[in-house]
């Protein structure tokens, strides 16, 4: 007879959990529980459920997170001669070209962004051994066709932007982006003079450049040239003897 009886109330229960799980779904509500069946079961599960609720809000925080983290990707490139940035890039910062002097063999030999507004941490001001970096401008004596106007002797400002993209390529000896790239800026490929000892990297400068207000004194310092192609080892067809080269920065 007890045997019976305690068979009867498990069912009890177990109708009572169902029960109990659908007027949560419907009605967002504990039922009451009409019998002597063990209270604890219930318990149990009305705890494991609000565990379960818990779960739910710690994995749809989460997943909010990396929907953000999805959505704030990025790279970041140096656009060479302007203060803007392209549209759909944000501005970094802005300042000016600048690099080593174009006849020495020291110092870095990376043209680089200086901020328009440095900051300092310790320094002594002696003039000691140390690298020294300048301000750059451009030599092309006028009029030379390439620039829609005259660049000559100008100094040249430079703008760091950052893409929504997440991949950036400079592409030299090209004028526009590969299938599925989206152009950022095009210009003409610049470096150091050949016969200089003071070499330096290649840069994209921008096409239609501007320039630093009061900057077009001739100061001979870190200078850019075209850079012309030269047959032999580079192959000519498709390249041309003595041609400026263009290039472009995509991104994707």
């Amino acid at each position: 007879m007890y045997a019976n009886t305690r068979k009867m109330n498990i069912l009890l229960c177990i109708i009572l959990l169902f029960r109990h799980i659908l007027h949560v779904f419907a009605y967002s509500e504990e039922p009451k529980c009409y019998t002597s069946c063990d209270y604890q079961i219930l318990k149990t599960v009305i705890q494991l459920e609000q565990k379960l609720n818990n779960m739910e809000l710690i994995v749809q925080k989460q997943q909010d997170v990396i929907n953000k983290l999805s959505t704030e990707h990025g790279a970041v490139y140096v656009r060479w001669g302007r203060n803007i940035c392209p549209d759909g890039s944000s501005l970094v910062y802005n300042g000016y070209t600048a690099g080593k002097h174009y006849n020495k063999k020291g110092s870095g030999g990376d043209t680089i962004c200086l901020p328009s507004n440095p900051s300092w941490s310790n320094y002594t001001g002696k003039s000691s051994p140390k690298g020294l970096i300048y301000g750059t401008e451009i030599d092309l004596k006028d009029p030379s066709g390439i620039f829609p106007y005259s660049v000559n002797e100008q100094d040249m400002p430079c703008v760091v932007c950052r893409s929504q993209r997440s991949a950036i390529l400079m592409v030299p000896a090209q004028n526009n982006c590969f299938s599925g790239w989206h152009v950022e800026y095009t210009g003409y490929l610049m470096a150091g003079m050949d016969d200089r000892l003071g070499s330096y990297n290649h840069i994209c400068m921008d096409s239609q450049p501007e320039f630093i207000p009061n900057g077009s004194g001739n100061n001979n310092q870190h200078i850019l040239y075209l850079v012309q192609a030269q047959c032999g080892s580079l192959p000519c067809p498709p390249y041309v003897q003595g041609r400026e080269l263009a290039c472009v920065v995509c991104s994707k």
